[in-house]
């Protein structure tokens, strides 16, 4: 009832105006997620072609039921070509990584509180209503009633079925954006956060290029034309045209989405899981007949599938429902099950709405089954089981095929080469998509010990975890651009491709990856503001040149040797410089030759060069770095040999740069960083080049105290955003190696050896037993895929459940501590700890104690 006074007070001072869903808070008030953080946002992806969804009839009462929960990464990360991008303050802050089943309410639920940010706080200034906005809570007071009482609203948790975080572009006629008659206004690109005052309002928005010279009556007028009736132009028999085939791929993978929200656990489809049991138990069941013995089989699994809707899911169209040769008509499809494989029926139904055409197949995973495109019904139950290989180390395609080869041998069928292969492609593109279906917080990965600010990181690599380029082509940008990724687009795309692979089977998977935009991947707390990958930048030409790196780093920090200025040295600075950094030169050399030699020492170590290069037919493998208690802290993927640069991408990707990175190239990594990063790293070792100690001195034993492990108190306080680590409190940081014997080719690399600190001893110990742990070998498993998409998927779900695992054991340990009245949180940075919960009663008790001591 209030929203209803809300809006009829706003349509009697503004007249018809337009909500758009997701709108995000005025741009006086800055938004929950971005007041949390302690890093800004990456830039919008650019915003691709929608479909407007909206019908007559159907929107009004959505004002009553809809309100949006937290933002979600992975509602930020979803949005691709087939919906409109979700705002991008969904993008960072600690709610970031929030499950996609708590991000908002059904349309039907009476009873769900409405949250308040619907309006934005200056709206509800200017209709009069005082707005108060606790700084650490999810609650908004408003006034209710002349009496002025107070009435809390709150945010509360909702369940995998309610619907989905991301903007379907089912709209509504009002608007409530009313930036333009305030001073200042917003881009009303919902993935955009550009403000701009009155008098400077651009014709198009200079940060995403959307058009903002549209008048209102252009937006009324298209509105109205979209709400118009459903004009009677499809026909059941005749093909949909290529327009209305995108129309009806983009509105079909937004369905797909908001309604296969599938939990990660187990243990939250027990039910499902007895279900199958049952299912598959009820086969045979035999019966006497004159006589005569007559076996008859008897399953419980039905022979046909489809979707109980009358209305469409995303704009209450009504559905068609056609038979053979129609637009939506019935078809052969596989029911695999783990004693079942069968042919059944899957009933197609389209909504008639020109505007969305989306079809609607048999979804409901509550039955057991997981639909594969109306080509495969598989049990829910094999999808966890091929998930449980994964979890050992197994290549997903040899999990795909035993499962395959278990069914077979339980319903004693056998299958021809051809509809083996068949169901191969399915099953394992249908396991694909049901992982990005599934609701997962990646931060769950996160050490508990650790949190998101480990003091020592070890890198780690794998040669052999690669991609096979027979079937896939990498492409690299003409000109060298940014170095910067967009992490949200390059995973959207990878989870877009193998769901619309689940949605139309007959779609032509990528074939062409343009590999400048391959982005690493971090949980997303750990993730730094900026994300970068510079492998475009290496040159494969550049070899290792004789002379000493890190002399020519300190010549040039110095301002002793200026490249640019290189022209105008003479022969003897020339040679008096090759002889300082250690390369050599011949006497009858020209001053072009001494020129050549110095740039070329100077090009090798910022390309930070690595002899060794992967075959032509396969991509460079993986690296990634892990904290002490093997949880990954990050990982890249190669396409060309890995080099200097690759580690300095994930470091300077990272939320916080380790105090002490241990890599078996230290010396080259820390030049690298020295060249790419000057001002940053003169910061973090001044001129010491990550050493213990400055190169240019012999070696000293140097002590850090702050490495040691000792107890901490629970930091619930926001860390300041610089260079400044947050658990060791300096900013000095560390390149190192294990290895204690100084490089022939660069003296200074013995200041870079471990043993120079007494402190890293014990983590000498751990890296040392990595080698042989569980994790480790499981991570090192030589696998080759032949699908790009597979391949960042499974290297990304591997990352997860191998740490995961890994802090569940952290968190169990916690538990069993744990006395009554305690329960297990996370910090600010994101490391475990104990709470004491505290009864009404008591706080009470403490209320009332000082009350009587003031």
């Amino acid at each position: 009832r209030r929203w209803s006074r809300v809006v009829c007070s706003l349509r009697s001072l503004w007249g018809q105006l337009r909500i758009v869903e997701n709108d995000s808070p005025g741009p006086d008030i800055p938004p929950p997620a971005e007041r949390t953080s302690t890093s800004s946002p990456l830039p919008a992806p650019k915003k691709p072609t929608g479909v407007d969804l909206l019908t007559p009839g159907t929107r009004a009462p959505e004002l009553k039921g809809r309100a949006r929960g937290k933002p979600s990464l992975l509602a930020a990360a979803r949005p691709m070509r087939a919906i409109l991008p979700a705002p991008s303050n969904m993008g960072r802050g600690n709610s970031m990584g929030l499950p996609r089943a708590r991000q908002a309410f059904p349309l039907s639920d009476k009873t769900s509180s409405v949250r308040t940010c619907g309006l934005k706080p200056s709206t509800l200034k200017q209709l009069g209503q005082p707005i108060q906005q606790p700084s650490n809570t999810s609650e908004v007071k408003l006034p209710n009633g002349p009496a002025s009482r107070t009435s809390q609203v709150k945010v509360v948790e909702v369940k995998p079925d309610m619907f989905p975080p991301y903007k379907y572009s089912c709209t509504v006629t009002l608007d409530l954006g009313l930036a333009t008659s305030r001073g200042r206004g917003k881009c009303k690109n919902p993935s955009c956060n550009y403000v701009y005052t009155n008098r400077h309002k651009p014709r198009i928005c200079p940060s995403c290029g959307f058009n903002l010279a549209k008048d209102r009556t252009e937006k009324t007028s298209k509105a109205l034309e979209v709400s118009s009736p459903l004009p009677d132009v499809l026909s059941a028999t005749e093909p949909l045209s290529l327009a209305q085939r995108e129309i009806q791929r983009q509105s079909t993978l937004q369905l797909l989405r908001k309604v296969l929200q599938i939990p990660e656990n187990e243990s939250e489809l027990a039910e499902v899981f007895a279900l199958i049991h049952e299912l598959n138990s009820s086969r045979l069941i035999l019966s006497n007949v004159s006589e005569e013995t007559v076996t008859i089989e008897q399953t419980s699994w039905s022979n046909y599938y489809e979707s109980p809707s009358t209305q469409c899911l995303l704009c209450s169209s009504p559905l068609f429902k056609g038979g053979q040769n129609s637009l939506a008509g019935p078809q052969e499809c596989w029911l695999l099950t783990a004693s079942r494989l069968q042919v059944v029926t899957a009933q197609v139904k389209m909504c008639l709405n020109p505007h969305c055409l989306a079809l609607h197949s048999f979804m409901d995973i509550y039955t057991g089954l997981f639909n594969v495109g109306n080509k495969l019904l598989v049990s829910l139950d094999l999808l966890f089981a091929v998930r449980n290989q994964i979890k050992l180390g197994e290549d997903p395609r040899v999990s795909i095929s035993a499962v395959l080869k278990s069914v077979q041998e339980q319903t004693e069928k056998t299958l021809t080469s051809e509809e083996l292969t068949q169901l191969q492609e399915l099953l394992c593109n249908g396991y694909w998509a049901f992982e990005c279906l599934t609701v997962r917080d990646y931060n769950d990965m996160i050490c508990g010990i650790c949190g998101v600010a480990p003091k020592v990181e070890m890198a780690q690599r794998n040669e052999e975890n690669v991609l096979a380029l027979k079937s896939v082509e990498f492409t690299w940008p003409e000109f060298l651009g940014p170095s910067e990724v967009n992490v949200e687009d390059f995973w959207a795309t990878m989870e877009t491709e193998v769901i619309e692979q689940v949605a139309f089977p007959a779609s032509i998977p990528i074939t062409k990856f343009d590999a400048s935009v391959i982005a690493p991947f971090f949980p997303p707390l750990m993730r730094g503001a900026v994300v970068v990958n510079t492998e475009k930048d290496k040159n494969l030409d550049v070899q290792p040149v004789p002379g000493h790196g890190s002399t020519l780093v300190r010549l040039l920090h110095e301002g002793a040797c200026k490249l640019e200025d290189i022209g105008s040295y003479g022969e003897e600075e020339l040679r008096h410089l090759l002889t300082q950094c250690g390369i050599p030169f011949g006497t009858e050399d020209s001053k072009e030759q001494l020129c050549f030699s110095l740039l070329a020492l100077y090009e090798s170590v910022q390309n930070g060069t690595r002899t060794r290069q992967p075959p032509s037919h396969l991509t460079g493998g993986k690296i990634y770095k892990v904290c002490p208690h093997q949880v990954i802290c990050g990982s890249k993927y190669l396409v060309r040999g890995e080099s200097a640069r690759d580690h300095v991408d994930l470091l300077v990707s990272s939320r916080h740069w380790p105090p002490v990175y241990v890599v078996d190239m230290a010396t080259p990594v820390a030049l690298c960083a020295d060249l790419c990063y000057p001002e940053l790293t003169n910061q973090m070792w001044g001129r010491n080049q990550g050493c213990f100690s400055s190169p240019t001195e012999p070696p000293v034993s140097v002590s850090c105290p702050e490495l040691l492990d000792q107890h901490y108190t629970v930091d619930m306080m926001e860390a300041e955003h610089s260079v400044q680590h947050p658990v060791t409190k300096t900013a000095t940081r560390h390149i190192v190696h294990v290895d204690t014997q100084p490089s022939p080719g660069d003296p200074s690399t013995g200041h870079h050896s471990s043993a120079l600190c007494p402190e890293l001893a014990p983590y000498t110990t751990i890296l040392a037993s990595i080698a042989d742990s569980k994790p480790n070998s499981v991570r090192q498993r030589p696998i080759a895929f032949d699908n790009a998409t597979h391949y960042y998927l499974y290297n990304r779900l591997m990352d997860f459940l191998t740490s995961r695992e890994i802090v569940n054991r952290q968190i169990h340990d916690i538990v069993q501590s744990c006395q009554p009245g305690e329960v297990v949180i996370r910090d600010t940075l994101y490391r475990l700890g104990v709470a004491q919960i505290k009864t009404e009663a008591e706080e009470e008790g403490e209320e009332e104690e000082v009350a009587a001591v003031t």
